[in-house]
This record gives C-alpha cells, sequence and structure tokens, in this order.
C-alpha cells in the first residue's frame, strides 16, 4: 500500500513540473510581433501584376523577419478592386507565416455616399449645428454599422481585426445632435447644451465621461463579435501615446480597454525622432497596461510627426525591446523600404 502511495505521489510530481516547465516554456517561446501597416495603394489594380508585387513584397517581409500585416481597406467595397483583395492577402501572406489582420477606423472621416447618405442623422453635429463628415460613435446604429463591416471580414480565415481611429475627432468634438442629447440627458439630467465646457463643472466631467464610455462599448462590442465565432482572434487597437490626454480629448481610454480583456494588441503611434520622448512614454504606457495586453509600439517611418533614419530605426528598436515590449510595427509600407528592411535583417532582426 504504501509503495503505491509512494508511486503515486512521484507520478503526480513529475506530472505538475512537467505541466509548469511546459508553461514557462510557452512564455519564453512566445513570438515577437513584428508588423507592418499595409495599404492597398502598394499594389497594381489589375490582379496577376498586383499578384506578383504582393508575392516578391511578402518573400522580402518573411526575410526580414515580419510576421504580422496591419491592413487597410481590404474589403471590395472599400478598395474599388475587382478581385478580392482579402483573400489574395490571405493566400500570400500565410503561406509564408504571414498573419493578416484588416484594419477598420470607426472615428476616421467618411464619404457621403451609400448607406450613410441614407442616415445623415449618422454624422456628428457640431454644438453650432455645422456637420462633420465622422460618424457618431455614440449611436447604436452606428456601432451596428461597424459591427455589419467587421462582420464581413470575419467571414475570411483571418488571424485577427485591427481597430484605427477609434476615437472622437481631436479636441473633444463629440456630438450635440438631438439623440444622443437626449441619450445624455436620460442619464445625467441635464443636456449638454446647459453645461459650460469647464472642468469645474461636474456636468462637463460627466459628459466627457460619457462620450468616452461609448467609445470603450464599441470596442467592448467587437470583442464580444469577435468571440463570439469561436476563433482564436486577436483584437488590435491603435493608440494616442498619452494616458490621459488619450481619454479626456478623443475618448479613447485604452489603459480600460487592457485591463477589462477588451483588446489583445494596443499600438501607442510613438512616431518620434526623440529618443528620450519615445522612452519616457513607452515606459509609462507600459507600467499602465502590464501584462493585461500586448504593447506593440508603433514606430513612424515617414508620418506627419517623423521621418526616420536608418541608424535611428535600428536604436528605436532596441529602446522597445529594452522597455519589454513584445513587439513592434512600422508605419507605413508606403515607407518602409527595401533599404530599410536590409538594414534590420543585418542588425536587430539578424538570425
Amino acid at each position: 500500500m504504501k509503495k503505491n502511495l509512494c508511486t503515486a505521489i512521484i507520478f503526480i510530481s513529475i506530472l505538475i513540473n512537467c505541466f509548469f516547465s511546459g508553461c514557462n516554456s510557452t512564455k519564453t517561446s512566445v513570438e515577437e510581433i513584428r508588423a507592418v501597416w499595409l495599404h492597398p495603394g502598394l499594389f497594381n489594380k489589375d490582379h496577376d501584376t498586383a499578384l506578383i508585387q504582393m508575392s516578391d513584397l511578402f518573400e522580402s517581409y518573411k526575410e526580414t523577419g515580419i510576421n504580422n500585416l496591419f491592413c487597410y481597406n481590404t474589403l471590395r467595397t472599400q478598395n474599388g478592386f475587382e478581385w478580392d483583395y482579402l483573400q489574395v492577402l490571405i493566400n500570400e501572406g500565410h503561406k509564408r507565416g504571414i498573419k493578416i489582420h484588416p484594419i477598420f477606423y470607426p472615428g476616421y472621416d467618411v464619404r457621403i455616399e451609400g448607406e450613410i447618405k441614407e442616415h445623415p442623422e449618422w454624422l456628428i453635429r457640431n454644438i453650432d449645428s455645422t456637420v462633420m463628415p465622422n460618424l457618431n460613435l455614440t449611436l447604436p446604429a452606428v456601432r451596428a454599422y461597424w459591427l455589419r463591416k467587421i462582420s464581413d471580414a470575419l467571414k475570411y480565415d483571418i488571424d485577427g481585426i485591427h481597430l484605427d481611429y477609434t476615437r472622437f475627432p481631436i479636441d473633444q468634438k463629440y456630438s450635440y445632435d438631438s439623440i444622443t442629447i437626449a441619450a445624455f440627458k436620460k442619464e445625467s439630467g441635464v443636456s449638454p447644451l446647459e453645461i459650460s465646457p469647464d472642468c469645474g463643472n461636474l456636468y462637463w466631467c460627466e459628459w466627457i465621461q460619457w462620450n468616452t464610455d461609448q467609445i470603450t462599448l464599441l470596442v467592448s462590442e467587437i470583442r464580444k463579435l469577435l468571440d463570439k465565432t469561436g476563433k482564436d482572434l486577436l483584437l488590435g487597437v491603435d493608440a494616442f501615446p498619452d494616458i490621459e490626454t488619450s481619454r479626456i480629448l478623443i475618448g479613447q481610454d485604452w489603459t480600460r480597454w487592457a485591463e477589462e480583456g477588451l483588446v489583445d494588441i494596443l499600438c501607442p503611434m510613438l512616431y518620434t525622432n526623440d529618443t528620450v520622448l519615445l522612452s519616457k512614454y513607452l515606459n509609462a504606457i507600459i507600467d499602465a497596461v502590464g501584462s493585461d495586453c500586448t504593447v506593440c509600439p508603433g514606430i513612424g517611418i515617414v508620418t506627419a510627426e517623423n521621418k526616420i533614419t536608418k541608424e535611428l530605426l535600428v536604436n528605436e528598436i532596441k529602446i522597445v525591446r529594452n522597455a519589454g515590449a513584445r513587439g513592434m510595427a512600422f508605419f507605413s509600407g508606403y515607407s518602409f523600404s527595401e533599404e530599410f528592411r536590409d538594414t534590420l535583417k543585418r542588425t536587430v532582426f539578424s538570425k
């Protein structure tokens, strides 16, 4: 009896050790995310020509070590291609071990056509009654519109969904249309038109928080949509780099998104040539998010904020790694040229 008991204890101990060593092995072997934001404008409208271009580019990406692509305008209704651009992206990416994440950008400028033209009430109406070419993300109908768009991409064998412009236009461009006013008044008892835009006014603070909560609600609904598929799909989101100003000025409460498990990948857009600022903001982001999600900083090659050199790019990647980030994304495919890719192959991405 004792012998059998000892044997059982030893066997259980072995199982426990194998389990924990297996977990540790999995954690240490997590692949570093190396992503590029990709636009369809890189490819010819002709299918056969585009296929050659894409094959050559993706082969170069593979050799560089790129393993994820955040792809704009992947659906036929978005890109004007007469062929299935998203399916070709998936085919060419997956055969090279590159994951494909279609991008959707709910808060970006929209064309007043199609379904949006039929629903002018969906657009943001400024306090002076002027209309902006941006959808009011506080409206349930607008959020449902984006869920339908994303559902179209979920029919494909994609690896995740990526969100850009998940926010209001810069500087608190909230909507003062009748539907939004009524929704806020129902909760708070006051109309935002009756509130002075003064942070000493508690109702103004509530108005800011209410709008921010509506953006979080959209992210939550997209998360549920992905989970409902039963597939292992990642949800990534681009974010402004400062925690407080992001939440107050554009409604991006991304620390909450991470804390509540709504997003898997957070891409703070750290487009700068100032390595001191890069390190400062990145460390603050990692401290705030912790292990709640994967921080994958956006490094700008050529943006409205910076134009990087090869040497500086290498240095910024080292800073990102030293800070403990688990990946990086390059903006964008237009400027992430062969010259930059060759530099990375010979240095920080060398095998």
